[in-house]
């Protein structure tokens, strides 16, 4: 059993030690990203680490190796010690933030602070790096000593294992590990895998050993993949030179163009990797599942690639010719990746529009991403796959040992680092994306047609024709169409924006595509990677866009918040207007915006005099970086922080809404400082949002929120105490005043309108949701909020606690709803604002006795029951219509109660001079309850809404009963009586079924009685 296994049995460990391999680069990423950032350069060095590393590995495995006897047990040895490392890492690194942030980093500052991050994080991982760089040559030199004849078949086989595993390590730590366990739990998880592949390891090699201890060379016939008995009865052996064809290099010139050419070949499978992975980013959206997904369909390209020469080993008699093939033929495929991704557009669109928007739905989406990804990928990926197998394949064979091994690895994964700096930092700034990947398939090619007339007297006019063809078909049909990349055909199901808009500025920046479309209504969208940052209008004289009053207002609430906000800081460019807002006032005396990609600065520009103070004022100072880093190396404290990066759903950007980031921020906001958090509460689930509240809540415990337009949310805190009274008359300098009172901020009363409630609020809202908060250990939001965009969620719980109809937060917070004489600005789109204009058109109707032109117009079915309820209440009901007329009055009720004040309520529900007298009992106990209700009487909507219920009165519709137990509940806590709350779902939970209506409303007054 154990004769005929061994070989099998290598391959198997070989493919766990992959998954753990690939975990390992996936989790560690996130770990140092918390430290260093997902700026490019940060991004580029983290990567060089962990190649450098596993190149050094491999390089001293090339130069160690000979020397120990039995290099399988060695392997062992290395994974066991790659493994306990993985079980100690999260305490090591938990230890090690703490140092770095307390001790450290407050002792340095400006390169010292730099150097220290670097120096540190590589301490972090390197050595684990090193020890996997030795692994590949060690097993496999290990193996050839075995089975010497078998060199093809082993290095396929052994590179194909690995890549097979990395692959699905890839897929396991993001779609298995993370959402269940995750950072700590999925390194100790790959910790456990390198333990488990070292025990394997270990009983191998002492089964060889023991089996050539009894039967000679027995044990090679164990590992041959073929059972070669010839080769095994021969012993242990290494490799002997061949003499050089006619032509042919030296055995030293052969092994340093090798190196060369397997260093240059691997700086241009990365340019492949990380161009691919950017422009499907601009098809499939910027998240950690497609990325994942991506890099996957990379791997398994290469797993398949050395399947390959596994298969045909035997029969290659020329291994560099064969490499100098698969070179050609992966540049050719590389070229020929550019027309398949220009067509992703439409099949992500299809599959957009056809998927339905559920978790299957979802699902399905990601398998189609995952093989739209390998339509793109695999052909360049799979002859990838073969060179490394052929280039250490044409060395072995001509004498140059089992050291080989290492210095090819070593040398492929050194040229991969050279290859993403190049790429990111030098092709893709100076010739964008395509030229990158046009610039690298042609080395490709130009190496492989190299290769070809080095290994011998060959025609090359076939192939440099075939590379010709397929330059010319990636120049002409290979361009994605701008209006295709401005899209966000993962949102929008659209492969091609609006065919009217005009692409203003188009650039591949260092980590993101940044676009910037005009149109001719005269508005302008800022785009990264096709996702929407931010829209307004050029010209000031246009109807305002949504983004701008949520621009302006995260710009307002920290000057009208704090005395002297002198230091503020902006997480987050967009398109300047926050910027611009906050330098329009003579108080700061320095705004500093901290911006990852510069692309984004230079395309707001295209918004012109809408943004200049963001620009041309001398107060501005950007910086371009992640804001983490900016915060973590930096000591400067500000008065103010404005928080307002992308939606949390875009890889690397959820860990600015964590427990950690927050306490961060804390750290930075001088005595009295404001932090203002933009939130989106589109595409994006109760739950999660509740998660990131939650985790600012750990920090910031006395936060209030505003609503700006229909769907952005503004959190406000300071790092002592409550938040201050606004002050608007810091905000009273032209033009930030004009600016303001453009997209409806002009008064006192449009603030008033928009705040929904303060700190206990959000912590009731936190626990209805489960109380969980966001941690970087554990990114939930991350991984789960690119599934909330996909089935187009919307998180509206905060905002139904204001227009739900009834006073909920009037009785609770003390919220004062403005009225009507106040004059709310009207401006949309502004949910608040038009559930005010509703309210003040309907109670002004039921003053009138006759609806009003307006509510006619835009609400006519509202109208219509207003206008009903009018002709119904204009004489005494009789008891069968009762019915009919509860459930209109309970209508009009939901759309004025809660949205005025008790004064404006007085001729409409105080003393309705709409409903003549002499009503049925059960209609005067009705109007008692709404009386109560709109005069924020508890005692009065407790006892009036009680003997609504106790009449248990079957004519009720079911809305008008709901309406009524949560009068009741809001009156009992009115009172401070918070046990009847659940005494009264108690005594009339089977007269009151659930509805949507009401049904977050009675589990919110449950939880807040309980809090």
């Amino acid at each position: 059993m154990m004769r005929a296994g061994a070989g099998p049995a290598l391959l198997g460990l070989f493919v766990v030690s992959g998954v753990a391999g690939l975990i390992y680069q996936s989790i560690w990423s996130h770990y140092l990203g918390l430290t260093l950032g997902h700026a490019a350069h940060a991004q580029t060095l983290v990567l060089a680490i962990f190649m450098g590393g596993m190149a050094l590995g491999a390089w001293l495995a090339s130069r160690w190796g000979g020397r120990w006897r039995d290099l399988v047990l060695a392997y062992a040895v290395v994974e066991a010690v790659i493994g306990v490392a993985g079980l100690g890492f999260h305490p090591l690194f938990l230890g090690y933030t703490a140092f770095s942030q307390h001790t450290v980093l407050p002792a340095l500052s400006g390169g010292g602070v730099t150097a220290w991050q670097w120096l540190s994080a590589t301490a972090l991982i390197l050595p684990q790096c090193v020890l996997l760089g030795a692994t590949f040559p060690l097993l496999s030199a290990g193996w050839l000593r075995l089975a010497p004849a078998q060199a093809g078949r082993v290095l396929g086989g052994l590179y194909f294992a690995n890549s097979l595993g990395a692959a699905l390590g890839a897929l396991a730590a993001t779609f298995v590990l993370l959402p269940r366990i995750g950072m700590p739990g999925a390194v100790q998880v790959a910790g456990g895998l390198n333990l488990a592949v070292a025990a394997g390891a270990a009983w191998l090699a002492w089964s060889l050993r023991r089996a050539a201890t009894r039967g000679g060379g027995a044990s090679r016939d164990q590992c041959d993949p073929d059972g070669d008995a010839d080769s095994a009865r021969s012993g242990p052996r290494p490799l002997a030179p061949s003499p050089a064809a006619n032509g042919q290099p030296s055995a030293a010139a052969l092994s340093r163009l090798v190196l060369w050419a397997t260093a240059l070949s691997g700086a241009a499978s990365f340019v492949y990797e990380i161009v691919w992975v950017r422009l499907l980013h601009q098809a499939l959206g910027t998240t950690l599942h497609a990325f994942e997904l991506m890099l996957a369909a990379f791997i398994l390209g290469l797993a398949c690639g050395a399947w390959w020469v596994r298969g045909h080993g035997g029969r290659i008699a020329d291994a560099l010719r064969y490499a100098g093939i698969a070179q050609v033929a992966m540049g050719v495929a590389a070229l020929l990746s550019t027309p398949v991704f220009a067509q992703s557009f439409v099949w992500v669109g299809w599959l957009v529009g056809v998927l339905p928007r559920d978790d299957d739905g979802y699902a399905l989406f990601n398998l189609g991403s995952a093989a739209i990804a390998l339509a793109v990928m695999f052909p360049a990926a799979f002859f990838a796959g073969m060179t490394l197998p052929l280039f250490t394949l044409a060395l072995l064979r001509r004498g140059a040992g089992e050291a080989a091994i290492g210095r090819v690895y070593a040398a492929n994964t050194l040229g991969a680092i050279v290859g993403v700096f190049a790429c990111v930092h030098l092709l893709v700034p100076w010739l964008g994306l395509h030229g990158a990947l046009v610039l690298a398939a042609l080395v490709d090619a130009g190496l492989g047609l190299v290769l070809l007339r080095i290994a011998g007297p060959v025609r090359l006019l076939r192939p440099t024709l075939a590379v010709l063809a397929a330059l010319a078909i990636a120049f002409t049909l290979g361009r994605p169409d701008p209006l295709a990349q401005l899209s966000g055909v993962f949102r929008t199901g659209q492969a091609r924006a609006d065919a009217e808009a005009r692409v203003a500025y188009l650039r591949d920046g260092k980590t993101a595509t940044v676009a910037v479309a005009v149109y001719p209504s005269g508005a302008a969208m800022i785009a990264t990677n096709g996702k929407p940052d931010a829209s307004l209008t050029l010209r000031l004289e246009d109807a305002p866009m949504p983004d701008e009053i949520t621009m302006l207002m995260a710009g307002a609430l920290p000057l009208a918040l704090h005395p002297a906000p002198r230091e503020v800081a902006v997480i987050g460019w967009g398109s300047g207007l926050t910027t611009h807002t906050l330098l329009g006032s003579p108080l700061p005396v320095r705004v500093e915006s901290i911006e990852i990609e510069r692309a984004m600065v230079e395309g707001a520009r295209v918004f012109g005099a809408r943004v200049a103070r963001a620009y041309d004022d001398p107060r501005s100072v950007l910086r371009i970086d992640d804001a983490r880093t900016h915060f973590v190396a930096g000591r400067r404290r500000y008065d103010a922080i404005v928080s307002e990066p992308s939606n949390p759903w875009v890889s690397g950007v959820a860990h600015l809404f964590t427990e950690e980031f927050y306490a961060l921020l804390h750290r930075h906001l001088a005595e009295q400082g404001v932090l203002v958090q933009w939130l989106q509460s589109y595409e994006i689930d109760d739950a999660l949002l509740a998660r990131m509240v939650t985790a600012l809540l750990t920090r910031f415990p006395q936060a209030e929120v505003y609503l700006t337009n229909d769907y952005d949310l503004l959190l406000v805190a300071r790092r002592d105490g409550g938040v201050a009274a606004l002050d608007l008359g810091r905000l009273d300098h032209a033009p930030l005043r004009e600016e303001l009172a453009r997209v409806g901020l002009a008064g006192e009363a449009d603030y008033r309108l928009r705040r929904i409630g303060g700190p206990r609020v959000l912590a009731t809202f936190s626990r209805l949701m489960g109380g969980a908060g966001h941690s970087d250990f554990h990114p939930v939001v991350a991984l789960d909020a690119p599934r909330t965009r996909f089935l187009g969620s919307r998180s509206e719980f905060l905002q139904y606690l204001v227009d739900n109809g009834l006073p909920v937060l009037d009785l609770l917070d003390g919220r004062v709803p403005p009225a009507r004489a106040e004059g709310v600005s009207q401006v949309e789109p502004s949910r608040f604002a038009y559930a005010h204009r509703i309210a003040a058109e309907v109670t002004a109707s039921l003053e009138g006795g006759e609806t009003s032109g307006w509510l006619r117009e835009r609400l006519p079915l509202q109208a219509q029951t207003v206008q009903r309820l009018l002709a119904q209440s204009a004489r005494p009901l009789d008891e069968d219509a009762l019915g009919a007329w509860s459930a209109d009055a309970a209508a009009v009720a939901k759309l004025t109660l809660g949205l005025l004040p008790a004064a404006d309520h007085a001729a409409s529900w105080v003393e309705p001079r709409w409903l003549a007298e002499g009503q049925p009992r059960l209609i005067d106990e009705l109007m008692a309850a709404w009386s109560a209700a709109a005069r924020r009487a508890p005692a009065a909507m407790f006892d009036a809404a009680v003997a609504v219920l106790e009449s248990r009165d079957a004519r009720l519709p079911v809305e008008v009963r709901e309406q009524m137990l949560v009068i009741a509940q809001l009156g009992a806590l009115g009172l401070g009586d918070a046990d009847a709350v659940t005494l009264l779902e108690t005594r009339y939970g089977d007269y009151v079924p659930r509805t949507r209506n009401f049904d977050g409303i009675r589990h919110f007054l449950r939880v807040w009685a309980e809090g």
